[in-house]
């Protein structure tokens, strides 16, 4: 080894110490994974997949049989809340499509039909189009779809925070597409005037 080193310039002995560029192009693509697996997970984290921040922790054997009763108690009382959550938001999804439903019907019977008359509390008579019916049916059952998702959204948000481990919410998607089925449903019957 003391041959090799003897051989060699002084040139070329100063190039080995004063070269870096490997070890600094290591960190800064280390670094680079770093960023990208960090944005990865916070989108994963916001598309409801993985554990996100705020992961189950175990229960705590504290050896004490009332203190993991009520750890496993508050588990089921987060579930249980995530499931009442769920089950509202599929009441408002029901809602909703049979508002559009009726609203998109209406609107193709009110190319046939003229105007309705529509008699009020107060015995005032008052004639509306059919289309205005439509419009106003369509438009009411996207926008309660629209706001349900949201709260439907805070609320499991909230639920996390609390520790409830982060599931994919296939209710949450499905308002998603039948907002926009919605929307394709005011749209037809805007296009068909």
């Amino acid at each position: 080894m003391d041959q090799e080193n003897s051989n060699q310039t002084p040139k070329e002995d100063t190039d080995q110490t004063t070269s870096p560029a490997p070890a600094a192009q290591a960190v800064s693509g280390a670094g680079r994974r770093t960023r990208i697996m960090k944005a990865v997970s916070r989108i994963r984290s916001a598309l409801g997949f993985g554990l996100g921040t705020a992961a189950k922790k175990p229960a705590a054997q504290t050896g004490d049989i009332s203190t993991d009763l009520a750890h496993q108690r508050t588990d089921l009382a987060m579930e249980r809340n995530y499931l009442a959550a769920e089950r509202t938001l599929m009441g408002w999804i029901r809602t909703a499509i049979s508002m559009i439903t009726f609203g998109f019907t209406i609107g193709k019977l009110g190319q046939v039909m003229d105007s309705v008359q529509v008699k009020g509390a107060l015995g005032i008579t008052k004639t509306m189009s059919v289309e205005n019916i439509a419009y106003f049916l369509v438009i009411l059952g996207t926008v309660a779809l629209l706001a349900a998702a949201f709260q439907h959204w805070q609320r499991v948000h909230e639920l996390y925070d609390m520790g409830l481990p982060r599931k994919l919410s296939i209710t949450f998607y499905v308002a998603i597409v039948l907002t926009s089925v919605g929307g394709f449903a005011l749209s037809s019957l805007i296009m068909a005037l």
